[in-house]
């Protein structure tokens, strides 16, 4: 039985995820369907680039869980609230196993590779051998995911990032464009790392770094 795909938000990533899925089915033969967006902003007058708004954020699960071939993608994050909109998603008390992983068909992802619910794997990313990601994470197109690699939940990856192989990444982090991340690290939760930024050493929570190498920042909240 296929899917139908909800996707929880209804700018920026989450519209890139919904063309990724039509992508997918256009030229893959992709099983599964998007139907629509749950978003709360009523500027965008019941669509967004042509799909429908089925329903705001709130209700959504409400109006579809006995629906059971539907599904949902959350994707109501900001680089610097990653936290804060995680404990949103918590107060819609939508059961785990009814959040969808997407992963389009031009991304690799390794036979051993687990991967947890509610993740947006774009294409063109590689995900490497024995890595083990969690629940909520989005990674945008050409990212890369070392092997042996732990990844939290409710982490941002932003295109061409590459997180090296045996790191731990614990939840809330935000990683920017072309950040690099080196081998036998951890980054705590709550973390953003700049653009372009080369991480060579663990990072603990709470922090802001930037730079190549990256240094501290400042202190988040």
């Amino acid at each position: 039985m296929s899917n139908k795909i909800i996707i929880i938000g209804g700018i920026g990533t989450a519209v890139n995820i919904a063309e990724q899925i039509q992508d997918a089915k256009e030229k893959f033969d992709f099983k599964d369907e998007f139907i629509g967006y749950a978003f709360d902003d009523e500027s965008f007058n019941g669509e967004i680039n042509g799909y429908p708004i089925l329903s705001n954020s709130y209700n959504v699960y409400e109006k579809y869980k006995d629906q059971k071939d539907v599904k949902f993608i959350y994707q109501l994050y900001r680089p610097d609230k990653l936290e804060e909109r995680t404990a949103l998603l918590n107060t819609f008390n939508i059961p785990l196993e009814r959040f969808y992983t997407f992963v389009h068909p031009l991304a690799t992802v390794a036979k051993s590779a687990k991967l947890g619910f509610g993740n947006a794997i774009h294409a063109n990313c590689v995900i490497n051998v024995n890595s083990k990601i969690g629940n909520h994470n989005t990674l945008n197109s050409n990212c890369l995911i070392g092997h042996d690699t732990t990844i939290g939940n409710n982490n941002f990856f932003a295109a061409h990032s590459c997180v090296g192989s045996n790191i731990k990444i614990e939840d809330y982090v935000f990683v920017g464009l072309n950040a690099a991340l080196n081998n036998f690290i951890k980054v705590e939760s709550n973390v953003m790392i700049g653009m372009g930024s080369n991480v060579i050493k663990s990072i603990e929570s709470n922090q802001l770094v930037l730079g190549n190498p990256a240094k501290f920042i400042r202190k988040l909240k």
